[in-house]
């Protein structure tokens, strides 16, 4: 049995993942396109925002996208897209960071937290049809870490209720559910194009939909300047002058980088799958550690690659398990998804006491458990490195025969301290 990095053995990984899996955010290729911008003065405005708008809506098969400065923006401009109005229920997980729930708020609707399924971390449409009233508007789901949801369940509950359905697609760039990409399975489907995304811009988002009158009531919303651009028999046009008093525009500089990744996206898509299928598959065996479930149906692409560890089962705890992970040279991380429906927003209500203050949000056990027992399992591998790959598989048998050598050393330590400056954050690296 080889000794533990944290007691004073080897290292299992002695290959670099910078020098071997990493990639250049920017190559030449952005900055030149970025740079073409800038000497043409088109640094707020640009036709290329509208070229690129028209070719990631082909690339997911949607009649419209509209760019928006964020994801945030766009899950905003989705809500005031299917009419959400103040005192209306949005059916949202807890299990997600918190861009997919403040915007409800931002909206003055209430937010009710659904709980997810234990293997595939995402939505359980049985708990979420249990918390439909007639308050009820929308759902928002969440395809976390790049994974689809139940659609076909959550779509036959939305049409039973007469619901809207918001996909946020934040990790799930060319995900596929029966062969049809994210994002136009709902009714309207949002994406990040933040610079940790596998579609990068730096900021960024867009929206996608099939729906004109979403798509016009979202330009509606921030898009005062495309208003007039708008087909003569549309009912927004006649609010060219001012919109709706928000500006979600998106930089010029953004759409010439993210255009740019959208190139080869898909090529990246399946290294970075093949190496994190990879992995998964090395630790097969090890039992106290659970990959994400995907469906049958479905293609997650692995944006991140979260699992899940069973802490009972081997006697220690997560927070524990990923320190001597950590020493063996494991990039890893502890997760913050899970808390939002503690968090002070929801409890304190700050700004938005009206869409909480009345509400009960009650216990969500799988998703409590969750927040503490799924950690990020590994970086993406952007190359096709085999041999690292197996050196984080080789890491992590040492941990799992090595259990007894942990639960001494947690004894030993206390991590109160170090676990508490962690709580706020929903992706924190060790």
């Amino acid at each position: 049995m080889d000794k533990l990095a944290i007691m004073g053995g080897k290292q299992a990984v002695t290959l670099s993942y910078n020098e071997l899996a990493t990639r250049p955010l920017c190559d030449d290729k952005c900055i030149n396109a970025a740079v073409d911008l800038m000497k043409k003065g088109e640094i707020s405005e640009s036709p290329s925002v509208k070229v690129f708008s028209k070719r990631f809506a082909s690339y997911i098969g949607a009649d419209y996208a509209l760019c928006t400065n964020n994801g945030t923006a766009a899950l905003d401009s989705a809500l005031f897209a299917v009419g959400v109005e103040p005192g209306d229920e949005v059916l949202v997980p807890s299990y997600t960071f918190w861009a997919t729930m403040t915007p409800i708020l931002s909206e003055h609707a209430v937010p009710v937290f659904c709980d997810v399924d234990e293997k595939t971390f995402c939505m359980d449409p049985v708990d979420m049809e249990k918390r439909i009233t007639d308050k009820t508007k929308a759902i928002m789901v969440v395809h976390v870490w790049g994974n689809p949801c139940d659609m076909d369940e959550i779509m036959k509950i939305a049409k039973r209720y007469n619901l809207a359905v918001i996909e946020d697609c934040s990790h799930a760039h060319g995900s596929m559910y029966h062969g049809q990409k994210v994002g136009i399975i709902g009714d309207v489907g949002c994406f990040s194009f933040q610079g940790t995304k596998i579609l990068p811009a730096g900021e960024g988002g867009i929206l996608v939909t099939n729906n004109r009158t979403f798509y016009e009531r979202s330009v509606a919303l921030a898009h005062y300047e495309m208003l007039s651009g708008l087909p003569e028999d549309s009912d927004y046009r006649k609010f060219a002058l001012t919109g709706m008093g928000h500006k979600y525009r998106i930089h010029p500089l953004a759409v010439a980088i993210v255009n740019r990744h959208l190139d080869d996206l898909d090529e990246r898509n399946e290294i970075r799958d093949k190496n994190a299928l990879y992995l998964e598959e090395l630790v097969k065996d090890l039992k106290i550690f659970r990959p994400q479930k995907v469906y049958d149906n479905a293609k997650k692409q692995y944006s991140y690659q979260y699992w899940y560890f069973d802490a009972e089962k081997a006697g220690v705890s997560t927070y524990a398990m990923l320190k001597a992970l950590k020493a063996e040279g494991v990039s890893c991380g502890y997760c913050g998804y899970g808390k939002l429906h503690k968090s002070s927003i929801i409890k304190q209500g700050g700004a938005y006491r009206d869409c909480i203050s009345k509400h009960e949000f009650g216990p969500l056990p799988v998703t409590e458990k969750l927040s503490t027992h799924t950690f990020l399992a590994a970086p993406r591998f952007e190359n096709d490195v085999p041999e690292l790959v197996e050196q984080y598989a080789k890491a992590y048998h040492k941990i799992a025969e090595n259990l007894d050598e942990i639960a001494k050393f947690e004894k030993e330590n206390d991590f109160s301290s170090e676990l508490s400056s962690l709580s706020g954050r929903s992706i924190a690296m060790l």
